[in-house]
């Protein structure tokens, strides 16, 4: 592998803090990227961005505010592609306490991320937040959810075949009876027929849970050897099976938790299906906060890895695997 390029997705920064990137290939080689941030992580100023780098291009343009707080502030945006050339916008946005006040909401385009329609509510249901991309099973995209009072994970459904608006949220039940916290799942399909999801914990490892049945039933929870200090993470499947992955490689910091101790920021693969895995790149030795990544591939079949640099700048890195 070897890194081609390294951009700035803040470009400027807008605002006193960003977090929570996103990354989205378009099928003309430019790249949608989205962040949110304001003064301060949960006041009410805190607003979701879009920026977008052309082809071939030497810098990301300039920010625009996409979905204003409005006193109600936002958080996690997670871009892809829906039915029927549709772009969606999946964030959450917070009635009361944040996160656990937070609502999915979601804005379509249909013109290329120039322009976004009205806000839905997706789930009209107090602590249900996004943080990572949907994976396609057929006619359907899967997208990772979860519960931030319950501290459970799941899936909501949409029917991609169409210009499908309504999506179907599962029970979020994943974790649930473990006694083990999880959120944030990132999800993979290492081989037809398997889905694999990956989640942030507060016990110092990241665990896994399984599907064969199209994400309708999970089983085997366990943990994973890999280390989580209670930091997002995200997974990608590459083009010839071999599975991608950018964490926290520590267990510092997780309970109550401390951003100041969320690094390195580690690249690590597995090629036997996330059976186990081995880092292979470190993106930040630290000290200091690099975390919450993207991780997506393109039609080339690069990678593009995005993520939050000290709260202060989106980094973005380009890898030819």
């Amino acid at each position: 592998m070897r890194i081609v390029a390294r951009y700035r997705m803040t470009n400027p920064l807008p605002t006193a803090f960003c977090h929570g990137a996103t990354l989205l290939p378009l099928e003309n080689g430019d790249l949608l990227g989205a962040w949110f941030g304001g003064t301060r992580e949960g006041l009410p100023d805190s607003g979701i961005y879009l920026a977008h780098l052309k082809a071939g291009g030497e810098a990301w343009g300039p920010p625009a505010l996409i979905a204003p707080a409005d006193g109600h502030p936002c958080g996690n945006p997670v871009l892809f592609l829906g039915g029927a050339g549709a772009i969606w916008l999946v964030y959450f946005r917070v009635w009361g306490e944040w996160c656990t006040g937070g609502k999915p909401c979601g804005k379509v385009s249909l013109d290329g991320g120039e322009s976004w329609g009205e806000e839905m509510i997706l789930l009209d249901r107090e602590g249900v937040l996004t943080k990572n991309k949907p994976i396609r099973v057929g006619d359907e995209l899967l997208l990772p959810i979860y519960d931030e009072i319950r501290w459970q994970a799941g899936i909501a459904r949409l029917d991609v075949s169409r210009h499908d608006l309504h999506w179907r949220f599962g029970d979020l039940q994943i974790g649930a009876g473990s006694g083990v916290p999880m959120i944030q799942g990132t999800l993979a399909e290492p081989e037809p027929g398997r889905l694999l999801m990956l989640m942030r914990t507060k016990v110092g490892r990241i665990w896994q849970v399984e599907s064969f049945d199209g994400g309708w039933t999970w089983v085997n929870l366990r943990a994973t050897s890999l280390r989580n200090p209670n930091s997002g993470i995200d997974m990608v499947r590459l083009p010839h099976g071999r599975l991608w992955l950018v964490y926290n490689d520590t267990d510092l910091g997780r309970d109550p938790m401390e951003w100041e101790l969320r690094y390195p920021l580690c690249l690590a693969e597995s090629t036997d299906g996330g059976a186990s895995w081995r880092n292979i790149f470190t993106l930040e030795e630290g000290p200091g906060e690099y975390s919450y990544p993207a991780i997506v591939t393109d039609g080339a079949g690069r990678v593009h890895i995005a993520y939050t640099a000290l709260r202060k700048e989106i980094r973005h890195i380009v890898v030819e695997p």
